[in-house]
């Protein structure tokens, strides 16, 4: 089964062609569409389908990244899977950022994996965050996402009883020095440089769970996933964005 797959939570966005049967990726491209995602998304997906030398017709499955991320840019996303999906009557399955976020990196029993990647461009030492473990041959999410300054996330490591720790995704400004404590009392691997979400990451994560379960999401009620409110919410005190469980 072929999946095709859109990652839009930031400014680059991305879509892959992904092969599940053999575990290969055919063709992935991933453009800066800052403001401009809604024009330049269907010659990005055209253009991945061109590289990969399939059409619509031979895609199985529609996978696209939930967030957190950029609220435009994530439901610009979103409903253009959605849209497919229904007029091409394909199964979808949304995946949480975090989630494909840790496909990026190899851990073992007993370690904590770490995601995260910039929150908001206003807060640069601000970042999206979670935690997993791998239990049981299978990478699981320990606790909810989570929004917070890099120095309180380093606070909340020191009191987990890992003793081995992975950090993958984007390292704020001041990182290392603010890990100098923890280097201390845990064992830490770094990132050798930053990894962002990626289209190719959604769908090994749509892959994994369709083998689990092969059953779509439900494309009218599919909803993005924040962990902040939007800066109208926060400016005004009201909601007006869905926020997902996290």
């Amino acid at each position: 089964m072929l999946v095709l797959a859109l990652e839009t939570t930031l400014e680059v966005a991305s879509c892959a062609v992904w092969d599940g049967e053999r575990k290969s990726l055919l063709a992935e491209l991933k453009v800066h569409a800052y403001q401009t995602l809604t024009q330049r998304l269907p010659a990005l997906v055209q253009a991945v389908l061109d590289y990969s030398e399939v059409t619509l017709r031979d895609i199985g499955l529609l996978a696209v990244s939930l967030g957190p991320g950029s609220f435009t840019s994530v439901r610009v996303g979103l409903a253009f899977a959605k849209g497919l999906s229904m007029a091409l009557n394909k199964p979808i399955i949304g995946v949480r950022t975090m989630e494909a976020l840790a496909l990026s990196s190899t851990v073992h029993e007993g370690n904590l994996l770490v995601t995260l990647y910039p929150s908001r461009p206003s807060r640069p030492t601000e970042v999206y965050a979670a935690l997993f473990q791998f239990r049981d041959g299978k990478l699981e999410r320990d606790g909810n996402e989570f929004a917070c300054e890099f120095s309180q996330l380093v606070l909340k490591l020191k009191a987990r009883p890992e003793s081995f720790i992975v950090l993958v995704g984007a390292m704020p400004s001041g990182a290392v020095n603010v890990l100098a404590d923890l280097k201390c009392e845990k064992q830490i691997a770094l990132p050798l440089s930053p990894s962002l979400p990626s289209a190719s990451l959604v769908a090994q994560r749509a892959w994994q769970r369709w083998q689990q379960n092969p059953k779509s999401d439900d494309p009218v009620s599919l909803s993005p996933i924040y962990v902040l409110p939007s800066s109208a919410e926060s400016r005004f005190g009201i909601t007006v964005s869905m926020h997902g469980e996290v």
